[in-house]
């Protein structure tokens, strides 16, 4: 069985979104999936206990030279830019069924979303992320988050998603900016939690609340692989060649050179 470092898929291989059918003729019947389903929902908040402590702001980065010249969310980001760990705010740790049981989860799909995009998670819900069970495997769905706005409006919003994750039992979130930037670190701090919780599911699907996907394809794909039942590597995605940083700073993607000097 592999661990959760052998098994990671970032895939974008398919563009069409068609109908989902699906299959009970399967090794888990129905009533093993309504036993499962209680099961997983039983414990929605984890008991692991943090022990680092709290990040603190990096001010030396303000002696690197056009650090006042820099936006904002640049600033913000070189400040805390060595920052690793940080609290759940809320957890889903048996999603998988526990460590033991998410050898049953085939592939698992983790989708990157901030707390303001309701809309776009709903759609997936009842789109092709729908936990379901496919050509006799299993998938599940997991939305993985952070923070946005301050005071008031942070509070509100980690309100809302803390209601809609007590509906749908499926989103992690964690206390830091949710931002472009740190894009990276929300990956890292979903791999530590997969490491806990979910070592043994053998395929990761990531991906964004932007996007849409065959997952009824992404099976047959997978179990089709040739002496690859997940117990072996696979990475898959799209390779960007001759990319260069981006110096416009009317772009998204605009990357200072002072990034490199922190």
């Amino acid at each position: 069985m592999a661990s959760a470092s052998a098994v990671m898929i970032a895939l974008v291989l398919v563009v069409y979104l068609g109908f989902f059918q699906t299959v009970s003729e399967s090794h888990l019947n129905l009533h093993d999936a309504d036993e499962w389903e209680d099961s997983i929902h039983a414990t929605p908040n984890s008991k692991y206990k943090y022990t680092w402590p709290e990040c603190e702001r990096d001010s030396s980065v303000e002696s690197i030279s056009g650090f006042d010249t820099l936006p904002d969310h640049i600033k913000d980001f070189l400040y805390y830019q060595h920052c690793r760990h940080f609290s759940m705010l809320l957890d889903a740790p048996h999603k998988c069924g526990g460590p033991k049981g998410s050898a049953h989860v085939f592939l698992l799909l983790v989708i990157k979303s901030s707390p303001v995009n309701y809309d776009r998670r709903e759609v997936l819900r009842n789109t092709w992320a729908r936990e379901r069970i496919q050509n006799g495997v299993w998938i599940r769905r997991l939305f993985i988050s952070g923070t946005q706005e301050t005071g008031y409006n942070q509070k509100r919003l980690n309100r809302l998603l803390a209601l809609e994750q007590r509906k749908y039992h499926d989103i992690l979130q964690w206390d830091f900016h949710d931002s472009f930037f740190n894009l990276t670190l929300k990956q890292v701090l979903f791999l530590e939690w997969m490491e806990r919780n979910c070592p043994h599911v053998r395929f990761l699907l990531n991906g964004d609340d932007d996007v849409f996907a065959n997952t009824d394809n992404m099976i047959l794909y997978l179990q089709n692989l040739p002496d690859n039942n997940g117990s072996k590597h696979l990475f898959a995605g799209d390779v960007i060649k001759g990319a260069r940083p981006i110096r416009s700073e009317n772009s998204k993607y605009y990357i200072p050179p002072q990034v490199y000097d922190a």
